[in-house]
């Protein structure tokens, strides 16, 4: 509903702002016409009317000696040919009005004439041409034009007078104001119907918003589009980039404002994004195998406009984290740790044996095998036996033969039992939690002295009361500042890297509304003992 309310809005501004810029305009352009016309107009008057008093004047003057009544049937003649005047008048050298010629038929006859004034006829007898005076206008003459008549010995033996009234200078300037007025409201009308088109255009391509109100929501999705995790990156049909939010920017090594309008060609060789733009069909999941130093997976499609492809975008998400955090949370990366250390220990027993073999020593070598044998089966049954659960096991074993090379000892206490089936988290869950934290055990050691065995002791006991798994090692233990923020998501003494097991195992913690307890005391060690209770106890 806002939305009709704004586009109808702004239509109407539009259309209102439009309307009278061209009726300002239209005004002012009619105002300069017109002046302009009438200045011409007058102008025009003038010169007929000078015409016309110097063409009888002239004539009479050759004329000097006829017939009068022949002369003024000429002058009558004259004037009835001459437009642009209205009337016509003879005087002689007294400037007594002897002759009258009205185009308009509103004057009766001579009488109507006034004598001339005495200092306009001395201005005409002393100058040749002729004058415009306005000042001695006859009854009902507004505009005139006056000339001296002279005889062959150029004394002079009457005047000329050309005039017009005031209602036929009225009516030509009405007429050309009447003209004016007709252009300008067709151009009025024009660019009403121009604006209301653009109106309509502009309306269209705004979507019905206002343009502030447009310009408030275009820079809100611009704030909300480079806040996203992932990358956009959007081509026009050229293969300039018109668009690149923070993510993709940083994510391709770009800088985001220097690559605007360049071509995609020009700051990034490798990419395939042109691709769809020529293809017309859109591509998912495709690796970005230029870029080694992270993980990308990219959808592209191309963009279309009244059915036209006008570019295309591109959308990237970085998923190395997230692969790195699916191997943490489901184990997988302490199964791999685990299986690779009890091969490498396979491995060095294989070597051991060989040995023995090349020296000849093929008794002790058989004694050996079978030490190893009884240790090893002793070691894989005890865990077997407590821990049920085959992938918790197995990580139990690996953990053991890494913690022969570390040269730990890690035990599993006798009291432990974890059943195949256990509902108070999952394998993967557990895998997590007693992975990271033997893992972060056995970095403490580096840290303690070298003097002393390093142990570490794993408990996992399971009953109908809960679950409890605790890590126990007797390394150099931790300072309360560091023991406050251990299960913070980067927070490590151990360098770049590190800092993510502790924060692992709280969230799986968390996921399954366990308990995490840390006591740990400097120079005696540290233990991480965490509860699992049934779900009505938990509720309680």
């Amino acid at each position: 509903m806002e939305k009709k309310s704004t586009g109808h809005t702004v239509y109407h501004q539009i259309r209102r702002v439009s309307v009278l810029g061209i009726l300002v305009a239209m005004v002012l352009a009619t105002g300069a016409g017109l002046s302009l016309n009438l200045m011409q107009e007058r102008r025009s008057r003038n010169d007929t009317l000078i015409t016309a008093v110097q063409a009888v004047s002239h004539t009479l003057t050759i004329t000097d000696g006829d017939d009068p009544g022949r002369l003024m049937e000429y002058v009558n003649r004259t004037v009835q040919g001459i437009s642009g005047i209205d009337l016509f008048a003879v005087y002689d050298a007294e400037g007594q009005p002897v002759y009258l010629q009205d185009v308009t038929g509103s004057t009766d006859g001579v009488d109507a004439l006034e004598p001339l004034d005495e200092t306009l006829m001395g201005k005409l007898s002393s100058s040749e041409n002729a004058l415009l005076d306005d000042a001695r206008a006859p009854q009902g003459a507004d505009h005139c034009a006056y000339a001296a008549v002279y005889r062959t010995d150029g004394t002079v033996k009457g005047y000329v007078m050309a005039g017009l009234y005031l209602s036929s200078i009225r009516s030509t300037g009405l007429r050309t104001l009447g003209v004016y007025l007709l252009i300008g409201a067709a151009a009025l009308g024009v660019g009403a119907f121009l604006s209301l088109r653009l109106a309509q255009r502009i309306k269209s391509d705004l979507l019905g918003y206002e343009p502030d109100a447009f310009r408030d929501l275009f820079l809100r999705r611009m704030e909300l589009l480079d806040a996203l995790d992932e990358g956009l990156l959007a081509i026009d049909r050229e293969e300039r980039i018109i668009y690149i939010n923070r993510a993709a920017a940083e994510m391709l090594s770009l800088d985001k404002s220097a690559v605007i309008g360049k071509a995609l060609s020009e700051v990034y060789p490798q990419s395939t994004i042109p691709r769809v733009i020529h293809t017309e069909q859109p591509e998912y999941n495709i690796g970005l195998e230029s870029l080694h130093h992270v993980r990308i997976l990219s959808d592209r499609m191309p963009v279309r406009r009244d059915g036209q492809i006008v570019g295309a975008v591109a959308i990237f998400r970085n998923r190395t984290e997230v692969a790195h955090l699916a191997r943490e949370l489901t184990g997988v990366q302490h199964m791999v740790e685990a299986m690779r250390a009890y091969t490498h220990e396979f491995m060095n027993k294989l070597h051991v044996i060989l040995g023995l073999l090349q020296l000849g020593e093929a008794k002790q070598a058989e004694d050996y095998v079978l030490q190893l044998t009884q240790t090893k089966a002793l070691s894989v049954g005890r865990i077997s036996q407590s821990i049920a659960e085959p992938s918790v096991a197995a990580l139990l074993i690996g953990k053991s033969c890494r913690a022969a090379e570390l040269g730990v000892r890690l035990t599993l206490d006798p009291e432990s039992h974890l059943s195949a089936d256990t509902h108070y988290l999952p394998a993967s869950g557990m895998i997590t939690i007693l992975g990271n934290l033997i893992e972060n055990a056995f970095d403490a050691f580096g840290n303690a002295p070298s003097d002393i065995l390093h142990e570490i002791d794993v408990s996992v006991r399971e009953s109908e009361r809960g679950l409890i798994l605790s890590v126990d090692d007797n390394a150099c233990g931790m300072p309360e500042e560091i023991r406050e923020h251990i299960f913070e998501r980067g927070s490590t003494s151990k360098g770049e890297g590190h800092g993510t097991g502790l924060f692992l195992v709280k969230s799986v913690v968390d996921a399954y509304g366990g308990e995490i307890r840390v006591e740990s005391t400097q120079g005696v060690g540290s233990s991480f003992i965490i509860t699992f209770r049934p779900p009505q106890q938990a509720d309680t």
